[in-house]
């Protein structure tokens, strides 16, 4: 092949493999930093200094008996430090949030987001169902940096997707894991609402369960097509619960936070790790690339040809 053409080949698959794989990072938090709310102060020794990640703040509601800090987690999860979130030493409420580092995400039609992370149950008191919760929500630029007291209500019209998962082997019902709307943006604190999606997103695996004390890798995927949500939801190497939501509602297209909550019916504590917020652009039109692909062919066939000659 002409080198002309060798360059040219490999110039169209450079670009349509970039197209597929267009990834931005928009928040990425391992507590190396030992600081949740990077205010100056931290709750343990730096793991890894240049890990500042995102501050997290207490997202108002719930009970102020609660925890929320860095600790050493290198026993457990295995990579140094990580964030704790317990409701001890009572039964309570206490939902957390994280902000995006730069700007809110609005999905265009095709685009995805992904959250990341890895977590495990320290401890529970009682089996619950779907106890463990979190997700990608908007504030609906009402957020006011710091944490929020227990009485507090800015983060009432927050809204998202919350996915839910069994702590310990839970037998009322057969539902283990699912993927709900909290698409109340005037009452009930993050974490509380739950709208069913028709047709309900939801696994009956007892693997989802949360059931040890080991560390366990989530990944929720949110993709938008057209005006409807393509759902998905992993732990660990599990069969992948995926969904549609037709009417997405309040809940709409843009994201720049995300939630996780200790819910109330048992004394829990959690560990957090590793966490990821990912986006990915739509590809390109196949029609696009077919007419890159003619019109390299074209172009192709006419450098031979104009070399034969």
């Amino acid at each position: 092949m002409h080198p002309f053409g060798t360059r040219f080949v490999y110039g169209c698959a450079a670009l349509i493999i970039g197209s597929v794989s267009n990834a931005s990072v928009v928040l990425t938090d391992g507590f190396g930093d030992g600081d949740r709310d990077n205010n100056g102060t931290t709750e343990v020794a730096a793991s890894n200094a240049s890990d500042t990640g995102v501050p997290w703040f207490w997202g108002g509601g719930g009970t102020s008996s609660a925890l929320l800090q860095a600790v050493d987690d290198s026993s457990g999860i295995g990579a140094g430090n990580a964030l704790q979130l317990a409701n001890s030493p009572g039964q309570n409420n206490r939902p957390i949030a994280g902000h995006f580092a730069g700007s809110s995400v609005t999905l265009n039609d095709g685009d995805s987001i992904v959250l990341r992370f890895d977590m495990r149950v320290v401890s529970n008191s009682v089996t619950t169902d779907r106890l463990f919760r979190f997700g990608l929500y908007t504030d609906n630029s009402t957020f006011t940096s710091g944490d929020r007291s227990s009485t507090d209500t800015s983060y009432l019209d927050d809204v998202g997707y919350m996915a839910r998962v069994d702590v310990g082997a839970d037998a009322s019902n057969s539902t283990t894991m699912d993927i709900v709307r909290d698409d109340s943006n005037s009452v009930n604190i993050l974490g509380a609402t739950a709208t069913s999606l028709s047709p309900a997103v939801q696994s009956t695996t007892a693997a989802n369960q949360l059931t040890d004390a080991l560390k366990h890798h989530f990944e929720l995927s949110l993709t938008r097509s057209g005006t409807s949500m393509l759902l998905s939801l992993q732990e660990d190497s599990n069969t992948i619960l995926t969904g549609t939501d037709a009417s997405p509602g309040t809940v709409g297209f843009t994201f720049n936070e995300v939630m996780f909550t200790a819910r109330s019916n048992s004394i829990s504590d959690y560990r957090l790790d590793n966490i990821e917020v990912s986006t990915t652009a739509a590809v390109p039109e196949p029609a696009g690339i077919t007419t890159l692909g003619v019109a390299g062919i074209g172009l192709l066939a006419r450098r031979r040809s104009q070399s034969i000659a």
